[in-house]
């Protein structure tokens, strides 16, 4: 299993209803892209995630994400745009708590230094 994150302000409805495709450029001048974002790190508004609830996602590892890589060589962590369904389908999805979303941040911030 691989985890990754979204964060947001709708946590309730997504985990009762599940979630639901977003289109929009998300800082892609020129290209539109439709689906969930999704990182290998809790994000907040430093990277342009909005809201205050952290989802951990939790996906098979033979759940291809490849296609839904964002590619940016100058970023620091990794982000997918994702469709709902494979997660809704695939994914186990649940609620971090604030202590749990730190921790989450601090060890990538380890696995990052280690690889440096």
């Amino acid at each position: 299993m691989a985890t990754y994150f979204h964060t947001t302000n709708a946590a309730q409805a997504i985990l009762t209803e599940g979630f639901r495709d977003a289109e929009g450029t998300y800082m892609l001048v020129g290209i539109t892209l439709r689906g969930v974002f999704i990182a290998d790190v809790p994000l907040d508004v430093n990277e342009g995630a909005k809201g205050e609830d952290v989802l951990a996602i939790a996906l098979p590892d033979d759940a291809d994400l490849d296609d839904y890589e964002i590619a940016d060589e100058m970023g620091t962590y990794r982000e997918w745009c994702v469709p709902a369904e494979l997660i809704n389908s695939r994914g186990t999805i649940r609620l971090l708590s604030p202590e749990e979303s730190e921790q989450a941040s601090a060890a990538w911030r380890e696995a990052r230094h280690d690889l440096l």
